[in-house]
């Protein structure tokens, strides 16, 4: 009696799939719930003879997720019934009847005792830690009760799975999350197009082997990274599910678990785990990468435990090659050609456009952004009247190219320009002839082919000496201003480190992040950091001359701006000076130079009374000093009188005179007392 049932339920899996699958896979649970039902409620009787094996019938036209299941994790058939016991007992009320109805009231729940005694092929290790049912979180026992009277609990996420409803599991929120695969767009070289089809090679043939396949930059593009990982598991047909490397978890037993749920999603799912490693959180990454069964994508830098022999787990490594300016230039053009015409439904003949072509052409070659970060910008502009492009082109690829920057350094809002500056003509020139070469780089070194040659040394770095106060930073915003970029300010507190090695990371990732925002870099106080090589007497000696030296190679293959600010020009290494295209020296502003330097401090608003600035002037002070006294007599005008006279910048002069610890002897006649 209970054979042809049996039967009966794996032809059903057989059947003709309806267009709906979940419908399917609904249809075919209510018919294996309901024989199972007839088992249990002919053995409540006393008519059901013993145990049968079902004839099972391979799914022709879709196959039920238990049965995906059982194949996957190489279920036995008394597993695969016990799994469907599992998960009858929490969605159909008559099989929970019946099986209490069995159990004479000791409970509707499923137990090995009773799976022995009802269905077919029993044999004990099915419920072993290492057999398929418990090593991957199906069923587990509750604890504290002898195995065979036990209540068998099932995980909910495969629960979900069995039933064919969407779900996550709740244990990988925070670790792991699918996210959309996408199809190789036109961006990248042709040597990273033919690089995803070998990572795409290497993981169907490592299909069961689990092959580790390490993708990295130098530079590291982190968006660029991702492209080529979400574009290969597009061509496999398997979605990602991406997993940050920061979110590990620190705890041995906790990283195992992750490993062993991330395995089960990729077992049930097709996932290919992609694992973005973030610095700081190699080790962790590692871990999970020497853990898991399936195939991993590992994005960034390899780390030394990848490199230890693992038996069976193969780790290849590929080196994505960053695109050079040409290359981002016609990656743009094709991106926003693509975007024009296919997402917004039209094709708007930008292509004979020629301000919004010099337009990409200028933000392909400044800066580096990764697919993602350019749809993104192409998205914002296209959205834009066509008159308006062009214009807004370079301001919005800036904003996207800030990326990782933002926390190594402060980026300062340059508002000031060369009209800004009082300095004398020499200097000024050379600060002009510090902004034409940034602008005009490409030009000269790859349309000119200056730069075929040699590829280091392409970067731009300047010295700006002087005494504290005499421009240097306000220079540094003028040229920023002036070629449109951001100016990013160092804080040497962020970057170096007591620990060993540490200072060097953290450069290398101010560089790196540099490198793709195209930003101008200002080190003011440069001689902390540029500082001569010493005479090595001790190992401190040694490592603090191997981070002078690699600075010294970082300034050379830098390919943006690096600006240096000093006021002890003599303490710098004199390898510096070598690589340093520019020294300015700032003197310290003469009268005349003073008086145009006061009279710029006052805005056409302010309330400003007869003041003479001449008078000024014959203070000894420097543009900073002056600018600081400036705004502090606005500050004790606007709390007084409300107006800005020369005895109220006569007393914000003394506090500042006191602040420097000099005397106030110096005042200007007819304006001091």
């Amino acid at each position: 009696m209970n054979a042809p049932r049996e039967t009966l339920l794996e032809d059903h899996a057989a059947a003709r799939a309806p267009t709906d699958w979940s419908d399917a896979n609904q249809r075919w649970l209510v018919a294996a719930f309901g024989a199972l039902r007839e088992r249990l409620q002919a053995r409540t009787t006393g008519e059901g003879g013993p145990p049968v094996a079902p004839a099972v019938v391979a799914p022709v036209a879709f196959t039920p997720a238990l049965l995906r299941c059982a194949r996957v994790f190489g279920l036995s058939t008394f597993e695969r019934e016990l799994l469907l016991l599992a998960t009858a007992i929490e969605l159909d009320q008559g099989v929970r009847d019946a099986v209490a109805a069995l159990r004479a009231g000791a409970g509707a729940h499923a137990s090995f005792g009773l799976a022995l005694g009802l269905l077919a092929q029993p044999h004990w290790d099915a419920l072993s830690p290492d057999a398929a049912l418990r090593h991957w979180r199906l069923l587990e026992p509750e604890p504290g009760l002898a195995l065979v009277d036990a209540p068998l609990r099932l995980d909910e996420r495969v629960l979900h799975f069995v039933a064919g409803v969407a779900a996550s599991d709740s244990r990988l929120h925070g670790i792991a999350r699918y996210v959309d695969a996408v199809a190789s767009g036109p961006d990248g070289t042709e040597a990273n197009a033919a690089m995803r089809g070998r990572i795409v090679a290497t993981l169907r043939a490592d299909e069961e082997r689990g092959a580790v396949v390490v993708l990295q930059q130098d530079p590291p593009d982190a968006a660029a990274l991702r492209d080529v990982a979400l574009a290969a598991a597009a061509a496999l047909g398997r979605p990602p599910l991406w997993i940050a490397s920061a979110d590990l978890p620190s705890d041995p037993a906790e990283l195992m678990l992750a490993a062993r749920l991330i395995d089960r999603e990729a077992a049930l799912t097709g996932a290919l785990p992609i694992s973005a490693v973030e610095p700081g959180s190699e080790g962790a990454a590692a871990g999970l990468a020497l853990a898991l069964r399936a195939p991993l994508l590992w994005l960034g830098a390899s780390h030394a435990r990848l490199a230890a022999p693992v038996p069976a787990r193969r780790v290849l490594r590929f080196d994505l090659t960053p695109p050079d300016a040409a290359q981002s230039q016609a990656s743009l053009r094709a991106r926003w050609q693509q975007a024009t015409q296919q997402r917004f439904g039209e094709d708007r003949g930008d292509a004979d456009d020629a301000p919004l072509q010099q337009a990409l052409c200028q933000a392909g070659s400044q800066f580096q952004l990764g697919a993602l970060a350019l749809d993104g910008v192409i998205e914002r502009v296209a959205a834009l009247p066509a008159p308006e492009r062009a214009a807004a082109f370079w301001p919005a690829a800036r904003e996207a190219a800030r990326g990782g920057l933002e926390s190594l350094a402060q980026r300062i809002d340059s508002r000031a320009g060369f009209a800004d500056l009082v300095l004398p003509p020499a200097q000024i020139g050379a600060l002009r002839d510090i902004a034409r070469q940034l602008r005009q780089r490409e030009r000269v070194y790859r349309d000119w082919g200056f730069g075929d040659a040699h590829a280091r040394g392409q970067g731009l770095t300047a010295l700006f000496a002087g005494e504290s106060g005499t421009g240097k930073t306000l220079a540094a915003e003028a040229i920023a201003n002036e070629v449109a970029l951001d100016l990013y300010r160092v804080d040497l507190a962020t970057l170096v480190s007591k620990y060993i090695g540490e200072t060097e990371k953290n450069l290398k990732r101010l560089f790196d992040a540099a490198e793709s925002s195209g930003a101008v870099l200002l080190f003011d106080e440069a001689d902390a950091l540029f500082g001569k090589r010493s005479e090595v007497k001790d190992s401190h000696d040694r490592y603090a001359n191997i981070e002078v030296a690699y600075l010294l190679q970082r300034v050379e293959a830098y390919r943006g701006l690096a600006i240096l600010t000093t006021n002890m020009k003599s303490a710098l290494d004199r390898a510096f000076l070598r690589r340093i295209r520019f020294v300015v020296t700032f003197p310290f502003p003469d009268a005349p130079a003073r008086e145009k330097i006061w009279r710029r401090q006052f805005p056409p608003r302010a309330p400003l009374a007869a003041v003479d600035f001449g008078a000024l002037a014959r203070w000894h002070v420097a543009g900073g000093h002056i600018r600081s006294i400036a705004l502090n007599a606005a500050f004790k005008a606007a709390d007084g009188s409300g107006r800005i006279d020369q005895a109220v910048i006569v007393e914000a002069a003394r506090a500042e005179f006191a602040k420097l610890e000099r005397s106030f002897n110096e005042a200007p006649a007819g304006g001091a007392t």
